[in-house]
């Protein structure tokens, strides 16, 4: 479940005080950085990945999806678990795949994690409005909506930009209808849910459940969202980690 509270309305270009990456999803040389969700619903049927025969992923509700960040650079790159398939991947393509985000004239996947610097947050804001766009060659016109709000999961509560989308009824199947919710200081994602059917019903929740990094043979464990602060438990020592 999840908490809204406050909630502010962005217009399609509205953005400010964001920040920027923190070392929570950068691989510092030795670390090893592994964003762990929990999928609460999958589709009952397995879904092909991929245009060359990469395979089909197949899970159950209870089960862990993990991405094990191996760069950032122009995207971020890893690897990714999710029930019975594994892939390297940019997580740009894992959101196109797994229909995170808006295949429009103008596509909008922002991935599984996010900039969250102002200018990253207000390009990919007009982005997001401009998939969604009633304009002519665009079959996945609806409305998109974008705002601030606090949101709770089970690790805790996180302040995060939501991107809430609903297509318009096409007289076939049931309208896409896409949710995503990033951690504005992580940019991780937080809570994602996407549904439609056109032909075989599909539908995909997934809630965070911790971000895990590894650094020379010391685990840290991200277990909290509280605002302000994260829990860090570490392996024979103590560090504090400060995230504002």
């Amino acid at each position: 479940m999840i908490g809204l509270i406050s909630l502010l309305t962005l217009g399609p270009a509205q953005a400010a005080g964001m920040m920027t990456y923190d070392s929570a999803i950068v691989n510092a040389p030795g670390e090893q950085t592994t964003i762990l969700w929990n999928i609460t619903d999958c589709p009952d049927v397995p879904f092909a990945w991929g245009w060359e025969d990469e395979g089909k992923w197949s899970a159950e509700p209870g089960d862990t999806m993990s991405f094990a960040v191996n760069t950032t650079n122009a995207d971020v790159e890893g690897e990714l678990h999710l029930g019975n398939f594994s892939i390297y991947a940019n997580d740009t393509d894992i959101a196109r795949e797994l229909v995170l985000g808006v295949w429009g004239a103008t596509p909008f996947f922002p991935g599984l994690v996010i900039e969250v610097d102002n200018a990253s947050i207000q390009r990919m804001n007009a982005t997001a409005y401009a998939s969604a766009e009633r304009v002519k060659g665009n079959y996945l016109n609806g409305t998109m909506e974008s705002y601030y709000s606090n949101m709770t999961v089970e690790v805790g509560t996180f302040q995060c930009i939501v991107f809430a989308y609903v297509q318009d009824d096409s007289g076939w199947g049931e309208p896409q209808r896409t949710t995503l919710a990033y951690d504005l200081e992580t940019g991780v994602l937080v809570w994602g849910n996407t549904s439609y059917s056109f032909g075989t019903p599909y539908i995909l929740t997934l809630e965070l459940k911790q971000i895990a990094i590894s650094s020379s043979g010391i685990n840290a464990l991200v277990v909290g969202g509280s605002i302000g602060a994260v829990a860090v438990i570490l392996v024979l020592v103590v560090v504090i980690m400060k995230r504002r």
